[in-house]
């Protein structure tokens, strides 16, 4: 979950950069000019929310100095809930991927119980089979070509 300042550093990387799918120069100073006035950043702490955010791949970041930085958006962050119900999804604008904790269990595998027995003859008949197939080639090798 992201904090107040990590949203806010989001929203304002969003207006600067906008929603093109293009690295843009930002300058720290412009981030910090255009903080709010009752949220005060150092380029140090700017830093390390623009690498919170490059970690849980809200912005894709190419270099960064503590003077500017090189990054582009690669989603949204989503204000509304989850609907109660379905499952969550969240949204890069690339694909749609759904998380495994809410997924239902529509696709659970049903188990198949084979006795003991069933599964000996199988591998006997198998080991039979194969051995026949062997004799049978080594055989005919020996009659026709020897």
């Amino acid at each position: 979950m992201l904090g107040i300042e990590s949203k806010t550093v989001y929203d304002i990387l969003s207006e600067i950069a906008g929603d093109t799918e293009v690295y843009k120069v930002i300058d720290a100073e412009e981030v910090i000019e255009k903080l709010p006035e009752g949220l005060s950043l150092t380029k140090i702490q700017l830093s390390t929310i623009i690498r919170e955010l490059k970690d849980l791949e809200y912005i894709d970041v190419k270099y960064f100095t503590p003077d500017e930085y090189c990054l582009q958006i690669v989603r949204r962050i989503e204000v509304s809930s989850p609907q109660a119900g379905g499952p969550q999804t969240a949204t890069d604008g690339r694909q749609e991927r759904v998380l495994y904790g809410s997924k239902k269990d529509k696709e659970e595998k049903k188990q198949v119980s084979v006795k003991r027995g069933a599964v000996f003859f199988m591998a006997f008949l198998g080991a039979f089979l194969g051995s026949a197939i062997v004799a049978t080639a080594t055989a005919l090798i020996i009659r026709f070509v020897l």
